[in-house]
């Protein structure tokens, strides 16, 4: 038997999208190694199919350089979400508006103060803290496990908690120009205002 499998990349948005429908239907995000234990466990339960931890750790980007999914991976996670297969719910994707209407806080960058410091969170683990310069401007004050380094500055107009944030004007270590970065792209960020 052929196991079809998927190129993670092309189908990007939908996966996204996936993820996020099973932690939602989990009613936890996947930022441990338990809490891919736990939703194997939920997936088992609900749909009477078995995907591994590490599989799942894979398609949630927990372990990195995987890069294709097996159909039959997918599947499952459809059906624990509420539809009949990926290709139905890939449908219903395509199908619902591409624009949304959300009642979540917004943080308006150019009302903060100048020197309010800011706690950015995106899967998986990582952190950095900001300072707020003006003008949509900040510089990265401390960096754990994020791309983002100490000393890095870039502008951003507004942050949307749970969505992912697009930075522009990235200046960063080793680069001669700056550069656009987007952060949390597989859950969105968190955003705590310290100060």
């Amino acid at each position: 038997m052929v196991k079809e499998t998927i190129i993670i990349s092309s189908v990007a948005a939908e996966l996204e999208a996936l993820r996020a429908a099973a932690e939602r239907e989990v009613g936890r995000e996947m930022r441990l190694p338990s809490d891919f234990e736990y939703l194997m466990k939920a997936i088992e339960q609900k749909t009477g199919e078995y995907i591994s931890t590490n599989t799942l750790k894979r398609l949630w980007g927990y372990l990195e350089g995987y890069t294709t999914s097996r159909r039959f991976t997918l599947n499952v996670i459809a059906r624990y979400v509420g539809y009949r297969s990926w290709d139905d719910y890939c449908l219903h994707l395509n199908t619902t508006a591409a624009s949304q209407i959300f009642d979540t806080q917004v943080v308006d960058c150019e009302a903060l103060e100048v020197g309010t410091q800011l706690v950015l969170k995106w899967h998986p683990g990582r952190e950095v803290r900001l300072k707020y310069n003006g003008d949509n401007m900040f510089t990265v004050i401390a960096s754990h496990k994020a791309k983002l380094a100490v000393g890095d500055t870039f502008k951003c107009q507004a942050i949307i908690p749970g969505e992912p944030l697009v930075v522009s004007s990235l200046m960063h270590q080793g680069l001669g120009h700056p550069v656009n970065y987007i952060c949390g792209k597989q859950g969105g960020v968190e955003c705590v205002i310290l100060s």
